[in-house]
């Protein structure tokens, strides 16, 4: 079959562009603590590179084997692909990067890659649920963001709810669709990756805003973050989360007491923040590509070309 893979990559560096170039977000912010600042980005870059190797190791509790240089490439390079409306590349991007390298089959890599994401979301809301708590907003939000943290662990951990989903997703994209269901000591080993990202993220994002705050700041904003990356990937319309993020965010940091100014400064900050991350992560992953081909890689095939 063609492979589809360059073309996904393409577009995605054009819907990152249309979408930044619409979104007022590109603004830098003063910097009260420089030093804060880059503990924030070190931390940030190694929450990309948790988050790079969970993918392989999602594959590796499956029958799948991939080493980790070719699941951290097939992350980083389709990392834009969450920026194509739909977010349906954000899913396939990594799947058709692999099945075209290693020839595995690409229907099973792509619902592999969709129970992935599954578990990525609810590592972010099992932290944003615990920051809701935190910040006193259990009463107002609490209740929406348990629920979907429920919702979803009846989906990762149980065959009934595994199986509904895969139906729906079946019937609305009219082809049948199968997620692999992973057992739950599988399932968690598997998570253990995505957890030590969000939580690297979740600091990283609290050393930024402290960067860019006069004052002291409560460390219960580092999990806001995490509930709003989690409910940003939910939401489908928004490509990349645009705007969703942002505005969690700032609703998140007023219930931890910021001002309404400085929490919106801070929420607008954070996207220009990550993508800095997410253009690290992908530079690392155009490194580990090019490297695997120069070595000759398993097949020798060029997705560039």
């Amino acid at each position: 079959m063609k492979n589809w893979f360059r073309y996904i990559f393409y577009a995605s560096l054009v819907f990152l562009v249309v979408a930044l170039a619409r979104a007022d977000y590109l603004i830098v912010p003063k910097i009260y603590h420089p030093l804060n600042l880059i503990l924030s980005l070190l931390l940030l870059f190694a929450g990309f590179l948790f988050n790079a190797l969970a993918w392989p190791r999602v594959l590796r509790q499956s029958p799948f084997r991939v080493k980790d240089r070719e699941g951290m490439a097939s992350h980083g390079v389709s990392i834009f692909g969450k920026y194509i409306p739909g977010k349906f590349w954000v899913i396939m991007g990594r799947a058709e990067y692999l099945a075209f390298r290693t020839e595995h089959s690409r229907k099973n890599l792509a619902s592999l890659s969709l129970d992935a994401q599954f578990m990525a979301v609810w590592t972010a809301l099992l932290l944003g649920t615990l920051g809701m708590f935190f910040v006193g907003g259990s009463k107002i939000y609490g209740i929406g963001v348990l629920t979907l943290f429920v919702m979803l662990s009846l989906v990762i951990f149980t065959r009934v709810f595994h199986k509904l989903v895969q139906w729906l997703l079946s019937k609305l994209l009219r082809r049948q669709i199968e997620i692999p269901h992973l057992p739950l000591r599988k399932a968690l080993k598997a998570m253990t990756f995505y957890l030590l990202s969000w939580l690297t993220w979740s600091v990283a994002f609290w050393f930024l805003a402290a960067s860019l705050a006069p004052g002291q700041i409560p460390f219960s904003i580092a999990f806001g973050f995490a509930l709003g990356g989690s409910i940003g990937i939910l939401t489908v319309f928004a490509p990349g989360g645009l705007g969703v993020r942002e505005g969690i965010l700032s609703v998140y940091l007023g219930l931890a007491g910021m001002a309404a100014q400085e929490a919106t400064t801070i929420a607008v900050a954070s996207r220009l923040w990550f993508l800095s991350g997410e253009i690290f992560i992908f530079l690392t992953a155009l490194l580990l590509d090019r490297h695997s081909r120069k070595r000759g890689g398993e097949t020798g095939r060029d997705w560039e070309h």
